[in-house]
């Protein structure tokens, strides 16, 4: 073996020593950083749990004696006591929600109304005009429209027909397809479902305590419905598809996916 071969080798091992050198300190450095990071992340989360812990122990809202007056003084809302309840989210808050008989009431009353009402009428205008019985009840100005679309579906045997009280009745139970059936568990069921076709509606403002409009299909033209609850009782209003966003049929489909998610 010649000189020049003998450098050769030699060159190649140091050049192999010095490599394996580096990838020595640079793994030693790069689980060294790893390792800070890693105590760095859990302090974070120390001072993180520490704080949130503090938070939780002095702050009004995880109380669970707290008043309508402190969540208010909490939470800057300025509405008056009456409208609200104090419920209680999964991780034990304390939180003011509009009570739903309110709201429900605001939006049945602005729906008969054709305008934002006040509370000064609420009662009355409620009581002089809430349908009485379970089912399916169609608010006047709609009546026409509805009863024409469902007698002239073609996903629907049936014949319909609304009645003096305005609640949907079946004037002619032909072979049924699944969603006459859908049609008619929600008529005969222990609910009451008010039907309008509007694509704005008046609700209470959770901070304000002001009764506002809630612009729903303004806001999502592809939104299909929306809907105010009050225990057994729920108002549906359905899009007015003023951008032509969607068909009539499609509309109808999503009313008959919410009437099954209302059954679970």
């Amino acid at each position: 073996m010649n000189n020049k071969k003998k450098i050769l080798i030699i060159f190649v091992i140091i050049a192999i020593i010095c490599l394996g050198v580096i990838f020595s300190v640079f793994m030693k450095y790069k689980l060294k950083k790893e390792k800070n990071n890693e105590s760095q992340e859990n302090n974070i989360n120390q001072e993180f749990e520490k704080d949130y812990a503090e938070m939780k122990e002095n702050s009004v809202m995880y109380k669970e004696d707290s008043s309508i007056d402190e969540l208010k003084e909490e939470y800057k809302i300025t509405g008056d006591n009456d409208l609200y309840e104090v419920e209680t989210e999964n991780d034990g808050r304390q939180v003011l929600n509009v009570k739903p008989s309110i709201n429900y009431q605001v939006a049945f009353c602005g729906m008969i109304k054709n305008g934002k009402p006040s509370f000064d009428e609420l009662d009355s205008l409620y009581e002089q005009n809430k349908p009485k019985l379970y089912g399916v009840w169609i608010e006047p100005n709609d009546r026409t429209q509805v009863l024409s679309y469902l007698n002239n579906n073609q996903y629907l045997k049936s014949k319909y027909e609304i009645n003096e009280e305005g609640y949907l009745q079946i004037s002619q139970k032909n072979d049924q397809t699944e969603y006459d059936k859908k049609i008619e568990e929600a008529i005969n069921d222990d609910k009451q479902y008010v039907i309008s076709i509007s694509s704005v509606y008046y609700m209470v403002d959770t901070v304000t305590g002001e009764i506002v409009d809630n612009p729903y299909n303004e806001l999502d033209a592809y939104q299909t419905y929306d809907y105010c609850k009050d225990e057994n009782k729920m108002i549906i209003f359905v899009s007015e598809n003023k951008y032509e966003k969607l068909t009539t049929d499609e509309i109808f489909m999503s009313l008959m996916n919410l009437f099954d998610l209302i059954k679970k």
